[in-house]
């Protein structure tokens, strides 16, 4: 008999749902997120396929799951790493840097979260009003923070520059995704943020 996941302990429930995550995330980066089928994340998290539907709602559930599980973590991560470190703008560097380094660790995870996460315009939607928009809050209060702080110049609104030091990002990552010899992603760390902060900065007569 199938045990329901409300009654197996929490630890075991966490740990089979991480499984099913992980597997996810190799059978989207693997086959693609259309091709991919929900036996085959079955198979490769060996457990039972109605296993994966008492987590998850569906194909799409566990996409938007998958996004939003590396989200939490990322963002848990970078307000750890913040703490107590004073100035706004070190503070973007940091999270940026975080950034970086997660996707640079796991390409198969780079790869669904920057391709197959944006099939259509209505799951953009649905990320976006999840941990996405909380990752984005922070880096626009990272930024008003360094108006405020006379770091980074005013004469631009927090969402604005918000989209430009995310797009910055997603665009480094993509175009390592594609390369023939991608390197090591972070290696743009430093020049990205140097670029973006010389646009950035306060300037004083």
């Amino acid at each position: 008999m199938q045990e329901s996941a409300e009654l197996q302990p929490t630890d075991q429930r966490e740990e089979k749902r991480r499984r099913i995550l992980r597997a996810a995330i190799d059978e989207f980066a693997r086959k693609g997120y259309f091709s991919a089928r929900m036996a085959d994340v079955a198979k490769s998290a060996a457990v039972a396929d109605g296993t994966l539907y008492l987590y998850f709602e569906g194909k799409e559930h566990l996409l938007v799951s998958v996004f939003d599980d590396v989200l939490s973590r990322a963002i848990d991560r970078a307000r750890t790493e913040i703490a107590g470190v004073a100035s706004p703008l070190e503070r973007l560097r940091i999270v940026v840097r975080l950034h970086l380094e997660t996707l640079a660790a796991d390409r198969s995870l780079a790869h669904v979260i920057q391709i197959e996460t944006r099939h259509s315009r209505r799951f953009m939607n649905l990320i976006t009003r999840g941990r996405l928009g909380e990752y984005l809050e922070l880096l626009r209060s990272l930024i008003a923070e360094g108006q405020e702080a006379g770091e980074i110049r005013r004469d631009v609104s927090p969402g604005f520059a918000t989209n430009v030091v995310f797009g910055a990002v997603d665009e480094i990552v993509n175009s390592w995704l594609l390369a023939d010899d991608p390197g090591d992603l972070t290696r743009f760390h430093a020049p990205l943020m140097d670029f973006l902060s010389a646009g950035m900065v306060e300037h004083r007569s």
